[in-house]
This record gives structure tokens, C-alpha cells and sequence, in this order.
């Protein structure tokens, strides 16, 4: 009987800092995006923007994992992923920031979220997985 050594690739330290920080700029961007679209300029946009990213950042650190999004993948493989872990972390976000705000969302916010977020993760951990790919 054969048995097959199976070794679980991991990302480096390096990587995954990258990684986790790529996808905190996902965030960041997704509301910068969402702030400057509603003329929203009432505080510093930076700060404004870490507050309104923070709860979908932690859902998606809560739901991510799960999938294997921070281990190296080919790139259609991390964007197959990297969605399904998004549709997975999208309501675990939606439940902290009503925890934020005291309030739930509309549902429209979620959609425009989940497809602002999808497509900017889908780009970013797309080339980043490319570009790990390309440099073997």
C-alpha cells in the first residue's frame, strides 16, 4: 500500500505580514470608497475609515483562516477562496459593526459591501498569488 507524504504548505512570516496587510488596505480602501461616494468629511477620512473597515476586517480574520486564503495557493485557487471566505466573513462583519452601531444595516449596504469587497480582494490576493506563482 502506498502512502502519500502530504505537506501542508504555509506562508512565511514575510507573506503573510504582507498578506494581512494587503488585506487591511482592502478595507480601509472599501470604506474610503463608501465614505467619499456619500461626501462624508465630518472627521480625519483615515481614521473615519479604519472605524467603519474595523468590523469586517475581524470578521474576515475570524473567517478566513478556515479557508486556507493564508497559505500559498495558485491564483485561481485564492480567489476561489479568498470568495468563498468573504461570503462567509460578510455576515460575521455585518453582526460587529451592529454590535458598533447599535443598529443593523440595510440590506443594499451589505450587497454593495460584499461586491466592493469581493472584487477588491479578488484583485489584490489575485496578483499577489501571481506574482508568488511567478517567482517560484
Amino acid at each position: 500500500m502506498e502512502t502519500t507524504n502530504r505537506r501542508v504548505m504555509t506562508a512565511s512570516w514575510p507573506q503573510l505580514v504582507i498578506l494581512l496587510g494587503g488585506d487591511a488596505m482592502v478595507f480601509v480602501v472599501f470604506a474610503l470608497l463608501g465614505r467619499s461616494s456619500h461626501g462624508l468629511a465630518d472627521e480625519n477620512p483615515l481614521v473615519a475609515a479604519v472605524r467603519v473597515a474595523l468590523p469586517f476586517f475581524i470578521g474576515w480574520l475570524l473567517v478566513a483562516p478556515w479557508f486556507g486564503v493564508f497559505r500559498p495557493q495558485p491564483p485561481l485557487r485564492m480567489a476561489s477562496l479568498s470568495l468563498g471566505a468573504w461570503l462567509i466573513a460578510l455576515p460575521v462583519g455585518l453582526g460587529l459593526r451592529w454590535l458598533q452601531l447599535g443598529r443593523s444595516s440595510p440590506f443594499s449596504f451589505a450587497l454593495v459591501t460584499f461586491l466592493t469587497v469581493a472584487a477588491l480582494l479578488l484583485i489584490w490576493r489575485g496578483a499577489y498569488s501571481w506574482w508568488l506563482a511567478r517567482r517560484g
